[in-house]
């Protein structure tokens, strides 16, 4: 090779092949800035999802029609040096495909039959489980999750499809168990009637329906997805606070107190005063207890 002959890469000048990576990374960030703009743009005049989707398509056009056409103009749409500006790119393509492919249809399903949707409250998996979350973002191949706590749990697509779902904004209620452990010889009668008159005294636990709450209740009941799954009246008699005794051991005995309620994020709040109020009320009378959430 003569000094004056261009350095090629796959058959491309190493200047074109540069000019194309670097064209690649533009492509990257004007489509990340696209989706984000048209997010800020549409987020508050139509619904979360058909802003994602419609940001998500218009970043992909760039990205894919910018890619398209640097490589025309770069490459000369050469196959053959296409692949090989590709380079470690490609291998790592070709190594992870499965995966992503996997990702992508799992994506697709979910989209179609949206077992999931933006902000609505889940818990995905068997133990250890990603506790309640709320669904921030869906993209083609990952589901972006935040937790009570405020952190951000990125899953793949496929682990939704794969793992058990417990979708609690659908259902629109959330059972709360709370265990009290009393000694045989305290006066029984007594402790539970605490125990429900604390559930009563908290607003955010459905107790007494009135027509109101009865009639909010029937609502969630007829809502489209949860009225196909049952061919029956909803029977709220369930939903009333209630006791059981669950266990007596060495002396103590263990009982279970189920509340529902339709404030779904505000779980670990309400079991947290109920447990104080019930701890305060039963100290006051002498009465000795243990209490844990179920």
């Amino acid at each position: 090779m003569q000094s004056g002959d261009p350095v090629l890469i796959g058959g491309v000048p190493l200047d074109a092949f540069f000019g194309f990576i670097l064209a690649l990374i533009g492509l990257l960030f004007l489509g990340n800035l696209a989706y984000l703009l048209i997010r800020r743009v549409l987020d508050r005049r139509v619904s979360p999802g058909a802003a994602k989707w419609a940001a998500a398509i218009l970043q992909y056009a760039v990205i894919i029609g910018g890619g398209y056409a640097s490589a025309r103009y770069l490459l000369a749409f050469d196959l053959t040096a296409f692949a090989a500006s590709l380079g470690i790119l490609g291998i790592v393509v070709a190594v992870s495909s499965s995966q992503i492919i996997q990702n992508v249809l799992a994506g697709v399903l979910i989209t179609i039959n949206r077992p999931v949707q933006l902000e609505e409250w889940i818990v995905v998996g068997e133990l250890p489980s990603t506790g309640l979350c709320r669904v921030r973002d869906i993209s083609f191949t990952t589901t972006i999750l935040q937790g009570l706590d405020g952190g951000l749990v990125l899953m793949p697509n496929s682990s939704i499809i794969a793992s058990k779902v417990v979708n609690y904004s659908r259902g629109g209620l959330m059972e709360i168990r709370v265990s009290l452990s009393v000694p045989a010889t305290a006066d029984l009668a007594r402790v539970k009637e605490i125990a429900l008159a604390v559930a009563h005294d908290d607003p955010r636990i459905i107790r007494n329906l009135d027509e109101a709450e009865h009639s909010a209740i029937q609502d969630l009941f007829d809502l489209p997805y949860n009225r196909r799954l049952r061919s029956d009246r909803a029977d709220f008699a369930y939903l009333e606070p209630a006791i059981r005794t669950t266990s007596v051991t060495d002396g103590w005995i263990r009982l279970t107190v189920g509340v529902w309620t339709r404030k779904i994020p505000q779980k670990d709040d309400i079991v947290s005063r109920y447990l104080k109020e019930v701890l305060r009320r039963l100290s006051a009378e002498e009465i000795p207890v243990k209490a844990e959430a179920a």
